[in-house]
């Protein structure tokens, strides 16, 4: 090879290293993420945060259950690679259910949602158990499997193992309304009193919704003060344990541990 083809040979090939090498820069700059350790754990919590709200409003929209928003929970204990160390960001959202219609409920759920989340609900084992899975973009993901015959379902959003730091991450919820006219009046039903704690997300549609706990003393009679205070509502749970109503987009949800009560009133999304 002459001295002139060479130069233009190895001309040729740095220019395309050049090309290579400003493609690389501006596909890492551009392209969307392919996999979760790619968009760190304060990504994934906000991300989290807008999922909960879209679901919290599908699960709202029917009347076959009353819904509680749990707390987000971030969690140190996963491995993006067995020496690199991540985080998992997860809420719950529970909802209760009357026997037999735990399918119906989640499928509602899956209609309500959007369509890109690609929402389905999958029967399996003769029809004994159910699970439900949802795609809300960018890794997160939500899922429930249950038994067909529950009373209790709990939907999980997660973000799988994502990297740090947790320090500047954003853990609070939106901030949350006044305590609904339906707590104060429940409380005054059972005789007890208490400032509820707030979880809260923010609405798909614009607004915030927000679930209300306190724990009260249980008076002896609390099952028909209950009946009394549920009158007109769609009453979805009325056992030994547990009552479970719905008025209008509000859920009422009352737990017994045989000694105290925890009551519950969440609010819906417009």
């Amino acid at each position: 090879m002459t001295g002139r083809r060479r130069w233009w040979v190895l001309g040729i090939v740095a220019g395309w290293i050049a090309v290579l090498t400003v493609l690389a820069t501006w596909s890492v700059w551009h392209s969307p993420p392919t996999v979760p350790e790619q968009r760190d754990i304060t990504d994934a919590v906000g991300e989290l945060q807008r999922a909960a709200g879209v679901v919290y409003s599908a699960a709202g929209q029917g009347r076959q259950a009353a819904v509680v928003i749990g707390e987000l929970d971030v969690v140190g204990d996963c491995r993006i690679t067995p020496v690199r160390h991540g985080y998992v960001a997860a809420r719950d959202l529970t909802l209760y259910v009357r026997p037999g219609e735990a399918e119906a409920a989640l499928k509602g759920i899956a209609d309500a949602l959007p369509a890109a989340y690609r929402a389905g609900v999958a029967v399996s084992r003769g029809g004994t158990r159910l699970s439900f899975h949802a795609d809300a973009g960018n890794f997160i993901g939500i899922d429930a499997a249950s038994d067909a015959e529950t009373k209790v379902l709990t939907l999980r959003l997660t973000s799988g193992c994502r990297p740090g730091p947790l320090d500047g991450t954003d853990r609070s919820d939106p901030a949350a309304g006044a305590v609904p006219a339906e707590m104060t009046a429940l409380l005054r039903k059972l005789g007890g009193s208490g400032t509820p704690a707030a979880r809260a997300v923010d609405c798909p549609g614009g607004g915030v919704a927000g679930s209300y706990t306190v724990e009260v003393p249980a008076p002896r009679d609390w099952p028909a003060r209950l009946r009394e205070a549920a009158a007109g509502a769609e009453v979805v749970r009325s056992d030994e344990g547990v009552w479970a109503y719905r008025k209008g987009l509000e859920s009422v949800v009352v737990v017994s541990d045989g000694k105290t009560l925890r009551v519950g009133v969440s609010g819906g999304c417009q």
